[in-house]
């Protein structure tokens, strides 16, 4: 999973995928979806000062568009954790994948809107 500014969220899916029993790996999937989650609230903090002002982008459709994006982009990380919960899938390396997707693209589209947000917005 590419990680965004820290080590990652716990252990890697090789470790899930390596538990001996059901209930070890329930626990090994629930403490990596913590450490997923972790991830997304630093996101979510970083994103707060553009999602707050995001009256002063009307009328600029490509910050319209990316904060639309990013925000579809979150929901999904939040649907995928919440069913990898739920499911705790034999193998986590396809699941791991695709949460790197759409943190690849997360890390993307927020670095998109800070080429569009003057930095003296933030903190206001």
């Amino acid at each position: 999973m590419p990680n965004m500014d820290y080590p990652g969220p716990c252990l890697s899916c090789s470790a899930i995928d390596g538990c001996s029993t059901d209930s070890e790996k329930q626990k090994a999937v629930e403490h990596y979806c913590k450490g997923l989650e972790m991830e997304l609230n630093s996101w979510k903090a970083r994103l707060f000062d553009v999602f707050a002002h995001h009256d002063r982008f009307e009328g600029n459709e490509d910050m319209t568009e990316l904060l639309t994006q990013i925000k579809s982009t979150v929901a999904e990380i939040e649907r995928l954790m919440e069913q990898t919960k739920k499911e705790c899938p034999a193998n986590m390396s396809a699941r791991e994948g695709e949460f790197g997707q759409h943190l690849e693209k997360l890390r993307f589209d927020y670095t998109k809107a800070l080429e569009i947000v003057v930095p003296g917005w933030f903190g206001e």
